[in-house]
């Protein structure tokens, strides 16, 4: 007010690259006016603003940091309203509800849950008819019964259930739970009964059902098309007078599996050429009455597990626990499902979804197949194996026995011709590159080709 002009003098030591911004200035007419924060007392903030004079903020220690801010949170009269208006919405807030929940995860302990006994359904007493789904919405006691369609004679659920414990039953013992008393219900049992009872029971068409299954893993296409499908929506079988007639060998011989795989894999159909016929083509295009054999691929397992078979490096080990490590050298059934890390190979070769049931597996034919036998390491290493099974004879001897793991065949005269001319070309190659066993080498590539065919990969 008296005309008193202030010359300001800035010194800008920290981002020179870049504008000041929104700054502001106060003045006093104060000499020695205090530099208060709330309850932080003036010393601490000038030390404070001594400090960054001779250093950067950020070069700052932690208490000579929070002073300045402080100092500038509570000088601010917009930061104060707006912080303000933050604790008082803070407060309205709605308390969350705390509620224990279960989380899966893998390498913790165990913890306990209702579903502990999942599995063992005899062990609770009772199971109910619940109204929509609610589980405090019990209508009535579920009574144990079969589906009527498939039940013949007039016989009822009893006729099943009613099993008396023999000597060398056992039954696992209950997990701990709120009932005192526990009395065997053999449910399960019965349901085996009337699955197996080829009488009265579903046993005739349980029958059918998994011979039809063998039938379509061999040959890619039950007798019945749908093998998950036996109704009116499904198929009509091919061959139904087969279809039985393989049904009561397999009921009459025990349910032996192996046998009906033994009957089939030595029968004169699977046994037929894939040689095309055009005169019986136009009578049976799809070759529904396998007038030839239709060549088709090995399932992801199949090519994996003959590959590691092939190469000398199969475990035969059985049982034990699963993993997720692509390179261990059990058969594939040992893969764990992970949905989140699925095996690379298997997904190639149109491994299933695991979630749901697949009667019939898709195949696909896809540039990332061949990539895989050509530059993935675990062909490269199941060729390996197969080279140093090979022994140290002669190379012609090697060639054969490189046949005969593989194909289970000696050479033609046209393959030992081109294989010869393969190999001293990869040999001259390896050598180039300064290989240290540059006929091995050759030797390996040659193994790779030979997992890679289609005659290693495809029944034909």
């Amino acid at each position: 007010a008296g005309g008193v002009r202030l010359k300001i003098t800035m010194s800008f030591r920290n981002n020179t690259q870049h504008a000041l911004g929104r700054f502001r200035i106060s003045v006093t007419t104060e000499s020695e006016r205090p530099a208060t924060v709330g309850a932080t007392p003036a010393p601490a903030v000038a030390a404070a603003l001594q400090a960054v004079e001779e250093k950067p903020f950020d070069g700052l220690d932690a208490k000579h940091r929070d002073a300045l801010l402080g100092w500038i949170a509570d000088s601010d009269r917009l930061h104060r309203e707006l912080s303000s208006q933050v604790a008082v919405h803070s407060k309205a807030r709605p308390e969350p509800k705390t509620v224990k929940v279960q989380v899966n995860s893998e390498g913790l302990p165990h913890l306990k849950h209702h579903a502990d006994g999942r599995g063992y359904p005899h062990f609770y007493p009772q199971t109910h008819v619940l109204a929509r789904g609610d589980v405090n919405q019990k209508e009535r006691v579920a009574e144990l019964g079969f589906l009527q369609v498939l039940t013949r004679g007039g016989k009822s659920a009893a006729h099943w259930s009613d099993v008396s414990p023999t000597a060398d039953r056992t039954e696992p013992s209950p997990p701990p739970g709120p009932w005192n008393t526990y009395t065997p219900s053999y449910r399960r049992t019965a349901l085996a009964h009337w699955m197996t009872d080829v009488e009265f029971g579903a046993g005739h068409l349980l029958a059918r059902v998994i011979v039809n299954r063998l039938w379509h893993h061999h040959f890619g296409r039950g007798i019945v098309g749908t093998p998950s499908d036996f109704g009116f929506q499904g198929d009509r079988p091919t061959n139904a007078e087969l279809l039985d007639w393989l049904a009561r060998d397999l009921i009459e011989n025990g349910w032996k599996l192996k046998r009906t795989h033994r009957l089939i894999v030595t029968s004169a159909t699977y046994r037929r050429s894939s040689a095309f016929d055009e005169s019986r083509a136009k009578l049976d295009r799809d070759n529904t009455l396998l007038w030839r054999w239709t060549p088709r691929r090995l399932e992801a397992e199949a090519i994996r597990d003959g590959m590691l078979h092939v190469s000398g490096r199969l475990d035969p080990t059985m049982y034990g626990p699963g993993t997720l490590d692509q390179n261990h050298r059990r058969r594939s059934l040992y893969f764990f499902v992970k949905r989140s890390k699925l095996i690379p190979m298997m997904m190639l070769f149109d491994w299933p979804e695991h979630l749901v049931g697949i009667g019939r597996r898709g195949t696909t034919t896809i540039a990332p197949q061949a990539l895989a036998f050509l530059n993935g390491p675990q062909a490269r290493s199941y060729a390996a194996g197969l080279a140093d099974r090979l022994g140290d004879g002669t190379r012609a001897e090697q060639v054969a026995a490189a046949y005969a793991f593989a194909y289970s065949r000696p050479p033609s005269d046209v393959e030992v011709e081109r294989v010869e001319a393969f190999l001293a070309g990869q040999t001259a190659r390896h050598r180039e590159a300064g290989h240290a066993r540059p006929d091995h080498e050759a030797m390996v590539d040659l193994c790779q080709a030979l997992l890679a065919s289609n005659e290693f990969v495809y029944v034909d």
